[in-house]
This record gives structure tokens, sequence and C-alpha cells, in this order.
């Protein structure tokens, strides 16, 4: 195309227009229209978006609109035109002080949509990840609250053990004062002679009675020891799980506040991405 028809401003940027993805540092295709049609086109290879040169463009389109506005007019151009999304620049160009064409920028935005929906996608799953460590959260909490009771319920069971172990020790004192008085029962008995026989006999059944009771107070003894043991030991060990419990939720709400960072910034970083 006979590009010296053209007027001198576009005749020049003609010349610039080579050099312009330099300047952008980026891949764009370039273009330059007079009021009617492109006059120039060099499409880039991310982005072979091409125009037949000298044909009129349709009214209404980006460039018309942008010389008849008079101002810069950008728009995304959607995959279905070209094949791939592209964000489009429309400048329009002056020479003494009239409108003689436009400069049309397109830059790819494929890499700004697909950033765009892993940083959603990522904000998606930050969320997901922060609703599931809540529940843990509130379970390890639970589960410590849970345990919590079991050690005061054992507290309060060893509180009765040492109840019941006093109970035993004012038995065996009885049992050993009515041990005392079958004993002292037998000696009158035996001072009586004859006449003491039927007292002999009540003196001995007190004695058995004594005996049995002291001998069923040890057991019971030896059994509340052991009990008593085994809570301590079950209580030691429910106190561990409870401050383990404790250090997971500690653990747990340190993460929970890492992701409520990680969110903020992703959408941060989305909230950027949408101004692209």
């Amino acid at each position: 195309m006979d590009i010296s028809k053209e007027r001198k401003i576009l005749q020049e940027f003609v010349k610039m227009a080579p050099y312009i993805p330099s300047f952008i540092d980026e891949p764009v295709s370039v273009a330059i229209t007079n009021t009617e049609a492109f006059i120039f086109n060099q499409p880039c290879a991310e982005l072979p978006v091409s125009f037949e040169l000298g044909k009129p463009f349709p009214e209404g389109n980006t460039p018309s609109q942008a010389m008849k506005s008079g101002e810069v007019m950008v728009r995304e151009v959607s995959e279905k035109v070209y094949g791939i999304p592209f964000k489009s620049y429309a400048i329009p160009l002056r020479e003494d002080g009239k409108i003689a064409g436009c400069l049309m920028l397109a830059k790819s935005i494929t890499v700004v949509k697909n950033s765009k929906k892993a940083i959603s996608d990522l904000s998606t799953e930050v969320d997901q990840i922060a609703g599931v460590i809540n529940g843990i959260t509130a379970d390890v909490q639970k589960s410590s609250e849970n345990t919590y009771e079991v050690n005061k319920l054992i507290d309060e069971l060893l509180l009765e053990t040492e109840k019941m172990t006093s109970i035993l020790a004012a038995i065996n004192k009885l049992s050993n004062s009515t041990k005392i008085l079958g004993l002292n029962a037998s000696i009158e008995s035996a001072r009586a002679g004859e006449a003491g026989k039927g007292f002999s006999v009540v003196a001995q059944e007190i004695g058995r009675l004594s005996a049995n009771t002291n001998n069923a107070a040890m057991q019971i003894a030896q059994m509340l020891t052991s009990i008593e043991g085994q809570l301590k030991t079950i209580g030691e060990k429910s106190q561990d799980t409870t401050d383990n419990f404790m250090q997971q939720a500690a653990s747990l709400q340190e993460i929970a506040a890492s992701m409520d960072d990680l969110n903020s910034n992703v959408k941060v970083i989305d909230d950027y991405m949408k101004q692209l």
C-alpha cells in the first residue's frame, strides 16, 4: 500500500510502529489506520491478529468509535472473534487539530485471564482449607473440654475414696474395740466357771464378728488403694491428653490465623488482577 499518500503523522507512525513492542516490553500487535481503513499491520507470534489493508472497516468498530469520540478507547475482545482473547487500545492521531487516523495496539490477556482464574481458584481453596481447620479446631477444643470434665469426675472419685478410707479407719477402730471387748468377756466368763459358759459363747461370737469385720475392712482398704492408684494413673494420662489437645488447638489457631493472612493477600492480588 502506498503510505506516501497518507498524512504526515500517519507516515511517521508507520515508520515508528515496528519499534513500539520494544517500548512496551511485552508481545503486542500493532496497526495503524487512516479515517477509513487499516494502512499498517504488524501482528506478533503470540497474538496473530491481522487486518486486510485498505479495506474500509465497518462503522461502529473500535477505531471508528475512538476517532468519533476523540478519546482513547480500551476494550476487551473475546476469543470468539480471533480465537485469542486480547485487550484492544485505539489511540486517535491528530494533525493540525484534526483526527488523521488511529494507532491500534492489541495485547493478549490469555495470561491475565488464566492468572485471574488461578487466583480465584486459590482463594476458593484457601477458604475451604480455612473452613476445615476451623472445624478441626472446634472439635479439638470440644475434646479438650470433655477431657476436662473427665478429669473433674476423677478428682471427685478420688475425694470419695478418701472419704471411704476414713470410714474404714473408723470401722477398724470399732472392730479393735469389739475385739478387746470380746477378750474381756472371755476372761470374765472363765472366772465365772460353769455359770459363765453361756456368756463365753457370746464372747466367742463377738470375737469372730470382730475378726470377720477386720478382714473385710482390710480387703476393702486394699481395693480402695488399688482403685485410687488406677484413678490417679487415668487422671495423669487424661491430663497429658488435655495438654496435648490444648497445644493442638493453639497450633491450629496459629494456622487459621496464617490462612486468614494468606486469604487477605490472595484477595489483594485478586483485586489487582481485576483491574488489569
